[in-house]
């Protein structure tokens, strides 16, 4: 009964997705026609200097950032709430005491709602003009830290680190969520990244003997899967900030709920890469003052398209690291 109900949640997950997408879609659309160029001329502009201003963020198509991600957290909720109840419905002693399972669940949808918050209110700035990068990054990283504390303390009784464990996990999360924020520059990558992370979790939660908690990695597969129909390039929907740090939350609270926060070094390992480069560009940088540069530019997707990579290109190059990412996780969890 219990498989019953994670093909019930990523079933669900799928059909509420793909209905609030197809409701979505003609509606940014019309949004988009209506929406007027925010950049004024340059013959209104004598002070400016010719070519593009570089202390500008690259321009997309405009439509509300926080829409599509929105969408993917409410499908994933919902997903998971019938799921989790199907469940308990065939195994009345999940509720129970016994494994805390219900606890570690809303661990994990807490925790992923934290992140999206962050990300909502980095959304909202964004929408404004004054703050077309969101909000600024020592705010960012702020929130980012505090919802990372609130999971993470709960986290002390899980993972064998003793004292230790709330700061190096927090530390984990932060360093995720930026690194899945940079992610989402390219159509499609955190999406089908995500994708393939949220599968392999599910697996390695049935294997380590956690079962009745794949709901929330089941039914967040089911929605990323519906919502790549939108998101894969050239995308007609994007998640923003709200939609890719939900699921940097989600990517780390799971695997912490059950006291196995190392699934998520492998399970993101895409990300890790994005992440990775940048702090590498930026420590080389700051020691040479600004004089090199270790690569051409970073993140690991920019390097691509800098070198002639399309973006499906691109999405595919990732989604194989995604699924070599998820070989090794499931490695991780059979031997361990």
């Amino acid at each position: 009964m219990i498989r019953f109900a994670l093909i019930v949640a990523s079933t669900l997950g799928f059909v509420l997705t793909a209905a609030m997408g197809n409701l979505m879609v003609p509606l940014l659309r019309a949004f988009q026609s209506r929406q007027q160029p925010t950049r004024p001329p340059e013959q209104e502009r004598p002070d400016a200097a010719p070519g593009p201003d570089p202390d500008e963020a690259p321009e997309r198509p405009a439509q509300p950032p926080t829409m599509g991600g929105l969408c993917l957290m409410v499908g994933v909720l919902a997903a998971v709430g019938v799921g989790w109840t199907a469940a308990c419905v065939a195994e009345p002693q999940l509720l129970g005491t016994e494994g805390l399972l219900s606890t570690r669940l809303l661990i994990a949808l807490f925790g992923a709602l934290l992140f999206g918050g962050v990300g909502l209110a980095d959304d909202l700035a964004r929408i404004r003009r004054r703050a077309p990068l969101g909000l600024r990054r020592g705010t960012r990283l702020l929130l980012e830290a505090g919802a990372g504390a609130v999971v993470a303390l709960p986290g002390l009784g899980y993972v064998e680190l003793g004292v230790l464990a709330p700061l190096v996990w927090e530390v984990g999360l932060v360093a995720l969520a930026e690194s899945v924020r940079i992610a989402d520059g390219i159509d499609g990558l955190c999406c089908g990244t995500a994708f393939a992370a949220q599968l392999g979790l599910m697996l390695c939660m049935t294997i380590l003997g956690w079962f009745p908690l794949a709901v929330f990695p089941a039914a967040l597969a089911g929605a990323l899967m519906a919502f790549l129909l939108w998101n894969f390039p050239p995308a007609r929907l994007r998640l923003g900030s709200v939609g890719s740090l939900f699921l940097a939350g989600a990517l780390g609270c799971a695997p912490l709920c059950i006291g196995w926060p190392d699934l998520a070094l492998p399970l993101g390992l895409p990300y890790w890469l994005e992440g990775g480069m940048v702090a590498v560009q930026i420590v080389v940088y700051q020691i040479t003052h600004g004089k090199k540069q270790l690569f051409r530019t970073a993140p690991l997707h920019r390097w691509m398209e800098v070198r002639g990579s399309s973006a499906v290109q691109i999405f595919y190059t990732f989604c194989v690291l995604a699924l070599l990412g998820t070989a090794m996780a499931l490695q991780w969890a059979k031997i361990s």
